[in-house]
This record gives structure tokens, C-alpha cells and sequence, in this order.
């Protein structure tokens, strides 16, 4: 990454994940989540907590936190559409909220740009290719997840590096 700091990955779902890219490589976190009536929601406080504590040896240089810019799906249900923009605006609010440079990008513009298929399965291969020592994050279906968030930063080094 030639000197920067660190680039965040977030997949904003409650099944999704925040990837970061440093120096030493890849490295991701299932998106905290907290039960509420027996529903699984994103966590406010743990991903806040998460993003502070990225570099427990001392404050962390985030170059850049690339959000996955999701809208409703068609098809779902309204309850199922809110509750995954609700997703989306408490992972922006937080980023916000503590000043981290931000970059949204809608997941057409991205999985094209990598010249990856919608296929989930897709992601998580094209993530344990590009970090072969860290494959095993991607190994289980439901790691599509971190698949993306990983795949969300290696999008943003190479938009950065092509300007």
C-alpha cells in the first residue's frame, strides 16, 4: 500500500462485515449486531467501538472508509427494505460522527470495475485470490459478507491508483 495508512471496507448489512486493509494485509470483522425483540441489528456502539480500536498500538490513519451504497431491493417486503436502509444509516451516521473520510459506491459501479459476477460465491473466490494467506476469511458461504467489505477496498486502492 506503498506508506498509507488504512482503508475500511464496509458491507452495511446485518449479515455484512467491515474489512481493513493495512500494511500487514487484510484483515475483517463480522458487522456487530445486537438482538432487539428477537432481531438481529446493527450495533451502533460495537462498530463504533470497532472503528476506534482498529490499532490497539495507537490511533489508526484511515485513508478512506468505502460504504457499499445499497438500496432496496425489489421484490422485498417494506419491512425488510427499511430495515436494511436502517442498516445503511447507522453505519454512515457512525462514520460520520467520528470524521472518517468517506466513500460511497454503489455495488454495480464496483463489481463491474473488478470484473466480478453478482454471484456471491464469485466474491469470496476473487477475495481469497487477491490474499491467498488470509483465504480462509472468505471460505464459509456466509462470509460474502466479508468477501465484499474486502473487495470494497481493493476497489478503492485501485481507483485511487488509476487517477
Amino acid at each position: 500500500m506503498n506508506g498509507m495508512g488504512i482503508v475500511i471496507g464496509i458491507d452495511p448489512g446485518v449479515s455484512g462485515a467491515v474489512a481493513v486493509l493495512s500494511e500487514d494485509g487484510i484483515t475483517t470483522y463480522d458487522m456487530p449486531t445486537v438482538e432487539v425483540r428477537g432481531k438481529r441489528k446493527v450495533c451502533p456502539h460495537g462498530l463504533r467501538s470497532l472503528l476506534c480500536h482498529l490499532d490497539p498500538t495507537g490511533p489508526a490513519v484511515v485513508d478512506a472508509v468505502v460504504l457499499e451504497h445499497v438500496q432496496g431491493v425489489q421484490g422485498t417486503g417494506a419491512t425488510s427494505a427499511f430495515s436494511f436502509g436502517r442498516s445503511f444509516g447507522i453505519v454512515e451516521g457512525v462514520v460520520a460522527g467520528l470524521a472518517l473520510p468517506l466513500t460511497l459506491v454503489r455495488p454495480q459501479a464496483w463489481t463491474k470495475a473488478l470484473g466480478v459476477s453478482r454471484d456471491k460465491g464469485a466474491h469470496r473466490q476473487a477475495a481469497a485470490n487477491l490474499w491467498p494467506a488470509q483465504a480462509s476469511l472468505f471460505a464459509r458461504v456466509k462470509d460474502d459478507g466479508r468477501a465484499d467489505a474486502a473487495l470494497l477496498c481493493h476497489w478503492w486502492i485501485r481507483q485511487r491508483n488509476a487517477a
